[in-house]
Parts: structure tokens; C-alpha cells; sequence
């Protein structure tokens, strides 16, 4: 349960600590004074959406730490499954900045808002005035009752959830073999096709790079013969050529040969001789072998055309388009033989639809068993809240299996005996609504793991007698859970065990809320407000708020 609430720059709060009780803990203040950022701060360091709005005025900061004890066995399960050491306490702290970046911490280790959401799944139940659109939401009914039914119903919902996995597995086998026999023949068609274009163009791997290279060179060629043979006709042509002055300058020196540095040179002149004479030789091979072929380049040009056609239709290369012919074959292999398979998998799919029509019928009989047993526990709970002759009834119809099951289902109510039953939305008043939501709380708390419920204003629209018999079933509640809530109903608050008291002052010009714990004649005086409504409280009043907290 909650035991401690610190709040610091959250709205009008500056900076604000609240200890609170087991059993039934009622927070007073008139409105206006803050009461709402309570709440406001308790779902923030539970993990809801960040509000950077929430943050004070002139402050960049704000942050909430929120201590919970006595934790049920499943949250201790949850923290020692995420490594975080716990003594029967858990210490939740959440910051935010106006930059948006926020820090959570739990006992002191560092995690992400998944992790916090998943820590505080089962901590606090919230149950507020507006909790009314939720229950008059016809989509919200069928897993109302399934929360009633509790692990019965969960544990068939898993079963035909698995069972809805492997029906879409089947189906999607199905579907890759071709569906139905037309589908088939048109796959095996469209295959065929590409099969056969593919394997017509008789592709090789390095193809592409090779005909590019010979179209480059087929288009150089007309340049490589004038300037490879101009180059050959510098080198080893006519009077001028380099290997005939070279030949003559070589023979010049050699009479000189007893002398070293010109024997070495008349040496080099020779070497030099044979290396220009050997490359005249290779660019002169080179000028006889290069020949350009208009046809050659015509062909290597389709040739690239076929496949880059082909590549934008199979894959971004030749290796590409090549896996997708085999993987084509193995496809229209599967086809042509897939007639065995897929009466194979018909069978299959029959019998899964069978196990699955089964799994759904089971649970809509346990759901209307169930159904039975929440109208009775809801009209005696309304009984109590002094709505006699009211009626109840969960109405079944039927839709498509899915992973529900095959029920639809939803509430239909009338606040007077013998009057007919309508919807919830189009019946039920706003104070009907209210007794209502808190007549599922009270019959769902054995069936939901919290240990803290908030109410926020459940009593609203409500009065007289009724408020009495509301303050009555919140302080039941409370006996076996801790109760926070905030009410502006004396009956109502007469019945805490623990009063918070919130206010709201002006200091230095600035509006700042507080919210501190209040006893003794501190609680009757706030008491006598709601009753008087005045500032300055009677005598009567006072006395009426003694009555009540006695």
C-alpha cells in the first residue's frame, strides 16, 4: 500500500509530504485548492504520460516520489525478476524538465518508463466520476465479465488465442501454395513466365562487368589504333624513330669501351634499346588486334539492355536475379505438387476451427454462468446503495470466432422495477452510474492483485440517504483494502480513518497548494464546511459534523 507521497514543483505544489494510513484515508479542501494534482502526482510516478504543463511556473523541475510497503508477493516476483533489491519496500521517484527529458528510479536503480509501467501494473487502482464513460462503453463490457470469471476465463482466452495463432499459420501456409485452384493456375502461369524468361536469357555470374569492359573498349578502339599507332611510329618508325637513335648513339660509344662511366652508359643505351624496340613490338600487336566492330557493339548493347530489364524485374544483379529462378522453381515445384499438401492443411485447418469453435463454446457457457452470478451480486450491491428494484442483465449475442471468443456481449440496466431495460448509456443517471461503478469495485476487489484504490468524487450526484449507503460500502472496502479519496460529501468523509486536508494560499503573489494531515477539531471544522458551506461554520453545523464522526 502507499505509505508516503512527495511532491515538488508539481502545479501549484511547491513542496509538499503526505504520509498515509491503512484503512480509509479521505482528502478534504475546498474546490479549487488542488486536490485533482494529488491524483495527478500519484499517476505521474506510476509511469502516465509526461505533462510538461504540470511543471510549477518559474521552475524547471519537477519531481514526485511515491512509497509503497507491505508489497504483494507478484510486485516482490517483478522486482527480483528485474535484478532491483527490495526490504518489503519499494521507492518509486520520477522527474521531469522542461526539456522534456525525465528520470525514474526505483529503489535508486535507474530505468526506462517500460519497466516502471510493468513494476506498477497492480499498485494502485484508480476509480473516478469520469471511470463512468468506461463502464457505459459497450466495448469495455465483454472483458468486465471476463475480469469477474478471472483465471477460468483467462486461462480458455490463452488457449484460443494460441489456437487463432495457429489457424492464421495454416492459412498463411495455404495462401503460399497458391490459395484456392484458380489462384493456384494463375501462380503457376505468372511463374512459368519468368521461369522461362529468366533461363531464355541463359545468364552468367561476372557477365554484366565483362561486356561492359569489351563495350568500352570496342568504343575506344577507332582512338586506341591513331594514337597506339602513332606511338609505334614514334618509337620504332622511319629516320626519326627512338630505337634508331638510340641504335646509332650506342654505337657511337662503343669504341670508348675501356672506359668505365662510358661503357656503362654505351651498357644502358643497349638495355634501353631492347625495352622500346620490345613495347613497339607489344602497342604494334595491340594496333593489329584492335578492330571495331559495329555489329559486336550492337549486340553487347542489347545484350546490357536484357539485363537491366531483367534486373529491375528479379533482383539488383545477375546473382540476384539468378536465386530468384531457383527460388521460382522450388514455388511452381510446390504448386504442381501442392494439391497433396493443401488437402493436407484443409484437414488441418478444419480441425483447428473444430478445436477452436470448441475452446469459444466452453468459454461462452462459463461466461454466461458467470454472467448469472455478477447480475445477482450487482443488484444486491445496488440494493445496498439503496437502488431497490433495480435490474441488471448481462445480454449475450453472438459475432465472429476471434480471439475473444464468439461472444458479444454488453449491460443493460433500468433504475425501477417494472420499467424496461435499456442500454447504460441511454438509462442510467449520472448518481445511477456512480453506484453502479462502485458496485463493480466492490465485487472486483477479490478478483484484482491492488492493494490501494483511489476514488476520485465517486460520490458526485449523490445524496441523502444513498450518500450514506456509499460511505457505508467505501468504508467496507477499506477493511480489506487501503482507500484514498477525495469526496465532498460529509457522510462521505466522516467515515475516514485519516483526513488530508488540501489548500491553497497566496505567498509573496504567488498561489501555492498544500496538503497536510489534519485531526481532532481540525476534522470537524472541515466537516462542518461541507455541510455549511460557509467559511465560517455554525454551531449546528459543527455539531452535525460530531454526529457524523461519531
Amino acid at each position: 500500500m502507499l505509505s508516503s507521497l512527495f511532491i515538488s514543483n508539481l502545479a501549484l505544489i511547491k513542496n509538499c509530504e503526505i504520509d498515509f494510513k491503512k484503512g480509509f484515508n479521505v482528502i478534504l479542501g475546498q474546490s479549487g485548492a488542488g486536490k485533482s494534482i494529488l491524483i495527478d502526482a500519484l499517476s505521474f510516478v506510476l509511469g502516465a504520460k509526461a505533462d510538461k504543463t504540470l511543471i510549477r511556473s518559474k521552475e524547471n523541475t519537477m519531481r514526485v516520489e511515491a512509497v509503497f510497503d507491505h508489497l504483494s508477493e507478484s510486485i516482490k516476483e517483478t522486482l527480483t525478476s528485474l535484478d532491483i533489491e527490495f526490504e518489503d519496500e519499494l521507492i518509486l521517484s520520477r522527474t521531469l524538465n522542461l526539456d522534456g527529458k525525465s528520470t525514474i528510479r526505483v529503489n535508486g536503480v535507474p530505468v526506462v518508463l517500460k519497466t516502471l509501467k510493468e513494476i506498477t501494473l497492480n499498485l494502485i487502482d484508480f476509480c473516478g466520476q469520469h471511470d463512468n464513460v468506461g463502464l457505459i462503453n459497450e466495448n469495455n463490457h465483454l472483458s468486465l465479465l471476463d475480469r469477474f470469471i478471472g483465471d477460468k476465463a483467462y486461462s480458455l482466452l490463452e488457449e484460443i488465442s494460441k489456437e487463432c495463432d495457429n489457424l492464421a499459420e495454416i492459412e498463411k501456409e495455404i495462401k503460399s501454395l497458391g490459395g484456392n485452384e484458380t489462384e493456384r493456375n494463375r501462380l503457376k502461369e505468372i511463374l512459368s513466365f519468368q521461369i522461362q524468361e529468366i533461363e531464355n536469357a541463359n545468364l552468367q555470374e561476372g557477365e554484366e562487368e565483362e561486356l561492359k569492359e569489351r563495350f568500352k573498349f570496342i568504343s575506344a578502339s577507332e582512338n586506341i589504333c591513331e594514337k597506339v599507332g602513332g606511338a609505334v611510329s614514334k618509337l620504332d618508325e622511319g629516320v626519326n624513330a627512338v630505337t634508331n637513335g638510340l641504335f646509332e648513339a650506342k654505337n657511337l660509344l662503343s669504341s670508348f669501351s675501356e672506359f668505365q662511366d662510358i661503357a656503362e652508359c654505351q651498357e644502358r643505351l643497349n638495355s634501353a634499346y631492347y625495352e622500346i624496340k620490345d613495347v613497339a613490338e607489344v602497342l604494334e600487336g595491340i594496333v593489329k588486334n584492335t578492330d571495331f566492330d559495329e555489329s559486336e557493339l550492337e549486340r553487347i548493347d542489347n545484350r546490357l539492355d536484357l539485363i537491366k530489364s531483367l534486373k529491375k524485374k528479379y533482383g539488383a544483379d545477375i546473382t540476384e536475379i539468378l536465386k530468384f529462378l531457383q527460388d521460382a522453381k522450388e514455388r511452381l515445384d510446390n504448386l504442381e505438387n501442392s494439391e497433396f499438401m493443401i488437402n493436407k492443411l484443409d484437414a488441418k485447418k478444419e480441425k483447428c476451427l473444430q478445436n477452436l469453435n470448441q475452446l469459444c463454446s466452453k468459454l461462452s457457457t462459463l461466461r454466461k454462468e458467470n454472467a448469472l452470478i455478477l447480475e445477482d451480486k450487482i443488484k444486491l450491491e445496488l440494493n445496498d446503495l439503496q437502488m431497490k428494484g433495480t435490474n441488471f442483465k448481462v445480454q449475450f449475442d453472438k459475432s465472429e470466432i476471434g480471439r475473444k471468443g464468439f461472444d458479444a456481449v454488453k449491460f443493460i440496466f433500468s433504475a425501477n422495477a417494472g420499467q424496461e431495460m435499456k442500454d447504460l448509456s441511454k438509462t442510467a443517471s449520472g448518481g445511477e452510474l456512480s453506484r453502479l461503478l462502485l458496485a463493480f469495485k466492490g465485487i472486483m476487489l477479490d478478483k484484482e492483485n491492488v492493494a490501494t484504490v483511489v476514488f476520485d468524487e465517486i460520490d458526485s450526484g449523490i445524496s441523502g440517504q444513498t450518500a450514506g449507503k456509499v460511505a457505508e460500502k467505501l468504508g467496507k472496502i477499506a477493511e480489506f483494502v487501503q482507500v484514498i479519496c477525495i469526496t465532498h460529501t460529509p457522510v462521505v468523509a466522516s467515515k475516514g480513518d485519516e483526513f488530508i486536508l488540501v489548500s491553497k494560499k497566496n505567498e509573496n503573489g504567488e498561489t501555492v497548494s498544500n496538503a497536510k494531515v489534519i485531526e481532532g477539531e481540525e476534522v470537524v471544522e472541515q466537516i462542518a464546511r461541507l455541510i455549511d458551506g460557509n467559511e465560517n461554520v455554525s454551531s449546528t453545523a459543527l455539531d452535525h459534523a460530531k454526529k457524523l464522526l461519531a
